[in-house]
């Protein structure tokens, strides 16, 4: 989720929930893999590195290899996510990368 985005719904949920203590999964209605947002930052770096995966199916103890948290709550006080997992990897790593490394920076969008 991009942070932006975070911060968005905490506010929606603080200004249309009908309770002092509200609690909400913020998120998308997407998933993503970590190979894909390894993928996704390789792409917006220009690096084509090799990856190595030392955890097995599981990854690490303890690990989840799927999650998803329903946002429906959240919905149903009318806020929406606008973007995707892939898009919220995508617009993160072009934000840090333009802030740490702007020689490196794109200007394009997918």
């Amino acid at each position: 989720m991009y942070v932006e985005e975070c911060v968005d719904a905490i506010c929606h949920v603080v200004e249309h929930a009908d309770k002092d203590l509200n609690t909400y999964n913020l998120g998308t209605r997407t998933t993503t893999s970590v190979t894909a947002i390894a993928d996704l930052i390789s792409e917006e770096m220009v690096l084509d590195p090799e990856y190595s995966y030392t955890g097995g199916d599981r990854g690490w103890t303890g690990d989840i290899p799927k999650m998803r948290l329903s946002i429906e709550k959240l919905s149903s006080l009318g806020w929406e996510p606008s973007m995707s997992s892939h898009e919220a990897v995508r617009r993160s790593a072009r934000d840090l990368i333009a802030e740490l490394a702007p020689e490196h920076a794109t200007t394009t969008d997918s």
